[in-house]
């Protein structure tokens, strides 16, 4: 139908208001909404199930509705292909979902002129070989089952779509995450306070997922061997790990053979966990597997806290090592209770870090920068311009 306004479909991989890295990637989708709007283009945000109104979606202008948008039954790619019929959908944006599936020519038949794949996966991949990689390399530009765009979180992921996935370099964009830049608060004890901790008593603090990736053992192991050389003292640290998974018990278990599991805390899921990192002595990101980008290390650089983290992943194009962080090798305990300790007794370099890491922090990974970077992508499939490869990799 002639003047119809066209439309953007993000589709969610979990119900709202889930929380976790959710949460973000909402906000991304009603900051997108938002910017196209002023376009005249309207956002639909689908999820598979829609109990309660999402709240990062409350004063955008897009507008969330049910619907399993996950493309793996029939019923599934008719009733998005119904969606984008009815609502003028054009582009089409999905969050990591392959780059290459035999559903998405149906979307193409309904309508849609720009397929978007958001790649935030962490792990590493094997770059296929022999006939596989023909095969691979032939879908990949076979217009209809390929994505039109991919987006990585990191130069990592990204260059993983082109080396393993075999994505022409020139669909493939990286653009880092990001987050809302809080406001520069000093440490005034209340994440102590929260936790039944004595003010005086340095805070470590690592929030994460409670998944075997995330290396929480090596961190509790590394705190235990640290401890060592604060006894006696009466501003002992205190480890705290702050999240919830399919690992907390086994967590609780080690902590519990620990010498030092009194100083240990685990308390679960917490809702106020930025509260926590404000009142951190030193953030740890200790994971052993290859982060696609780590929002963990990006809140903390942000409230200018020192980081020590693994080399991993997406992890190193976030922190220099000396300069906005320390770096240490996945699973080097020793080398991670060194780093902690190192800051532990030189509070003036710890603080150093992170005033640098907060500055740096401020510049590359605003939210403003992410969201006119997403949707200059997306604006291809309404007709507008998108930045080349080049750009989208550019500082």
């Amino acid at each position: 139908m002639p003047g119809r306004p066209e439309t953007l479909l993000c589709v969610a991989n979990f119900a709202s208001n889930v929380g976790y890295a959710w949460d973000h990637i909402e906000r991304l989708f009603g900051g997108v909404a938002d910017h196209l709007f002023t376009h005249g283009i309207q956002t639909i945000v689908a999820y598979p199930r829609l109990e309660t109104p999402p709240r990062a979606l409350t004063g955008t202008s897009a507008r969330a509705i049910e619907l399993d948008a996950s493309l793996t039954s029939p019923s599934s790619r008719r009733a998005v292909a119904a969606i984008v019929r009815r609502e003028n959908v054009k582009t089409v944006y999905l969050t990591d979902r392959p780059a290459l599936s035999l559903a998405y020519p149906q979307l193409k038949r309904a309508g849609v002129r720009h397929l978007v794949i958001h790649d935030r996966t962490s792990g590493a991949r094997t770059p296929p070989r022999g006939a596989k990689r023909v095969m691979k390399w032939i879908l990949a530009r076979t217009p209809l089952v390929a994505a039109d765009a991919v987006i990585g979180v990191s130069d990592y992921v990204a260059k993983r779509q082109i080396e393993v996935g075999q994505i022409p370099e020139r669909r493939v964009f990286r653009i880092h995450n990001a987050v809302a830049i809080p406001a520069e608060i000093p440490p005034d004890g209340s994440a102590q306070i929260l936790l039944g901790v004595a003010p005086e008593r340095p805070l470590i603090l690592s929030a994460s997922r409670a998944s075997k990736e995330k290396g929480i053992p090596h961190l509790m192991r590394a705190f235990d061997d640290l401890m060592r050389h604060f006894e006696g003292t009466s501003a002992r640290p205190v480890l705290v790990y702050a999240g919830d998974g399919p690992q907390l018990a086994e967590f609780q278990a080690l902590r519990n053979t620990l010498s030092a599991r009194d100083d240990i805390l685990l308390p679960g899921y917490r809702s106020d966990v930025a509260r926590l990192i404000e009142g951190a002595t030193i953030v740890v990101v200790p994971s052993v597997w290859q982060e696609a980008f780590g929002n963990a290390v990006l809140e903390a650089m942000l409230r200018a806290k020192p980081i020590v983290a693994t080399r991993v992943g997406g992890i190193p194009e976030m922190i220099e090592d000396g300069v906005t962080g320390i770096l240490v090798e996945p699973a080097d305990e020793r080398a991670l209770s060194e780093a902690i300790a190192g800051l532990l007794r030189d509070p003036s370099r710890a603080r150093a870090l992170g005033i640098t890491a907060r500055q740096r922090a401020t510049k590359r990974f605003t939210l403003e920068r992410q969201i006119h970077q997403v949707a200059a992508v997306l604006e291809r499939g309404f007709g507008g311009p998108c930045f080349a490869v080049r750009d989208a990799f550019a500082e």
